[in-house]
């Protein structure tokens, strides 16, 4: 049996795979949200480490992070204080020790959130090495044994890409200075650039496609059963042509319960386009477009069954 846990963590992504088979428990986590999820009247939100406690487990046998943008990361760092972790794969692990991110106090706003994010990746990077977790830097598309049944796929879309972005990062946090224009580019590539990580389990696909725009992969989109939206759902996050090639019976967009409209997001476009395609969506934090009924989970949770059967999400109240 496997268990999904779109875990509420607002403004974030944070998703818990379980599979449990012959008496024993494999879990694999893609991405961990923010360390402070925030509050919004009637939310269940919830940080990952929080939600784990909560249902008393302290290992996790693996962790995948997508990028690197603090509300995919930013909850790992109170996560591995709670909960032991086998192996990270990542698309990024500085060499260590790293130095700190020369500064001229001039930099743009992406360009600084990415050199904070940038030290604070370091920082876990340099404390689960010590903690004895095993870090895996995926350069290119990786296909994992984790599991006798599951089958977890780690996709690279651009691996020169990634590798001018390593080459980038791996100079700021060794003190130099790289080409600033290179620095900029890096930092907006995190999106595009982006892992995504497919699964199949029992003859059903479930692809968690991180932040990567819809139109970075649409080409390349296969059929799949559940599909975790990139991008929480605004407009960059599909297109008609990722919809009509993966035609999804379910769809969950990871969200805040508050619309925002600077970034349109969710987008209503989004939301038709998967639905126009067959697609049930689902919100994780109790977003309700015009007309619907807002529901309240801490996660939304779907099983699938040895036969294949998906059993759909229960709202929490």
């Amino acid at each position: 049996m496997l268990l999904l846990h779109f875990i509420n963590v607002g403004d974030g992504d944070a998703v818990l795979v379980e599979e449990k088979a012959d008496g024993r428990v494999f879990r694999l986590l893609v991405d961990a949200g923010r360390e402070d999820v925030g509050t919004y009247p009637g939310s269940l939100r919830r940080t990952a480490a929080a939600y784990l406690r909560e249902r008393g487990i302290h290992r996790l046998d693996a962790v995948v992070i997508t990028h690197l943008h603090i509300d995919h990361f930013g909850g790992l760092s109170a996560l591995r204080k709670e909960s032991a972790v086998g192996a990270v794969w990542s698309g990024f692990f500085p060499c260590l020790p790293s130095q700190e991110i020369v500064r001229t106090g001039m930099e743009e706003k992406t360009v600084s959130g990415l050199m904070d994010c940038l030290e604070r990746w370091a920082e876990d990077a340099a404390a689960l090495a010590a903690e004895g977790c095993l870090l895996y830097q995926v350069e290119e598309t990786l296909r994992l044994d984790l599991s006798p049944r599951l089958r977890v796929e780690i996709i690279c879309g651009d691996r020169a890409a990634s590798a001018r972005q390593r080459a980038v990062w791996t100079a700021l946090l060794s003190g130099k200075e790289p080409d600033q224009d290179m620095v900029w580019w890096s930092s907006k590539f995190r999106n595009p650039g982006s892992l995504r990580v497919r699964l199949e389990y029992a003859g059903r696909r479930i692809e968690l496609a991180g932040d990567c725009y819809g139109a970075v992969w649409e080409d390349r989109a296969e059929p799949c059963d559940i599909f975790k939206v990139p991008h929480h759902g605004d407009a960059k996050s599909v297109t008609p042509r990722l919809v009509r090639n993966l035609r999804p019976e379910h769809a969950v967009i990871s969200c805040q319960a508050a619309y925002i409209p600077r970034k349109d997001r969710p987008s209503m476009t989004a939301v038709r386009l998967l639905g126009g395609q067959g697609a049930r969506v689902w919100f994780t934090d109790g977003f309700a477009p015009p007309g619907w009924e807002p529901d309240r989970w801490t996660s939304v949770d779907f099983t699938i069954r040895e036969d294949g059967t998906i059993l759909p999400p229960e709202p929490s109240t």
